[in-house]
């Protein structure tokens, strides 16, 4: 029989894959807001709702860890993998807050493009995350991750180009969406930096 190597403490990644589920919720939910821009102030609380329920995730993990004298991978990974986490949400519901107190009259279908590239990096974390236990079809999500990123910075570079040769008078307008773009694009970074933990964590332990 081959020696396994997380022998102990599965509820690790269970609680990592209840992150990631709501990390994705989030994301889910910042699409439906940008897609329907009505009842805005609402939609924002609902999602701080779910980022604080991230929270509690996150501290549980953390709680478990100080707690558990053996762990399934280096503790540091899961330090860094709980934080990491934890700001791919902290970021989607700053995205949604800024939409809010910045009251703007309605989404670019640019900032609608890139809030879709990050329900798609969400969908490939919360997969990547089912699979980390028996390193099952990471790198086809990793590799997903990276290049949504890519996409996301892609589009942000034009549409920050576009604000400032637009010679726009309506420097309030310009700086509200140059801070939208800027923290969407700051997201799929986010989830990036979780695909290359879950890389590392891969490479230490195959």
């Amino acid at each position: 029989m081959a020696f396994s190597l997380f022998p102990k403490n599965d509820r690790f990644f269970d609680l990592f894959e209840l992150s990631a589920s709501n990390i994705r919720l989030a994301a889910e939910q910042l699409l439906l807001m940008v897609k329907d821009f009505s009842n805005i102030e609402e939609k924002a609380a609902r999602l701080k709702d779910v980022e604080s329920e991230g929270d509690q995730i996150t501290h549980d993990i953390i709680d478990f860890l100080n707690s558990s004298f053996i762990t399934p991978i280096d503790r540091e990974d899961i330090y860094a993998l709980a934080g990491k986490l934890d700001d791919v949400l902290d970021e989607i519901e700053g995205v949604a807050s800024r939409l809010h107190l910045f009251a703007v009259q309605k989404p670019t279908p640019e900032c609608i493009e890139l809030v879709e590239i990050v329900v798609k990096a969400t969908e490939a974390i919360e997969k990547a995350i089912k699979g980390l236990k028996k390193y099952s079809g990471l790198k086809e999500f990793i590799v997903e991750i990276h290049s949504l990123e890519n996409q996301a910075d892609q589009i942000t570079r034009k549409m920050t180009a576009q604000l400032f040769q637009n010679g726009s008078s309506d420097v309030v307008n310009l700086i509200k969406w140059k801070e939208i773009y800027s923290r969407l694009e700051h997201t799929a970074d986010r989830c990036e930096d979780v695909a290359n933990i879950i890389e590392d964590i891969a490479v230490k332990n195959m």
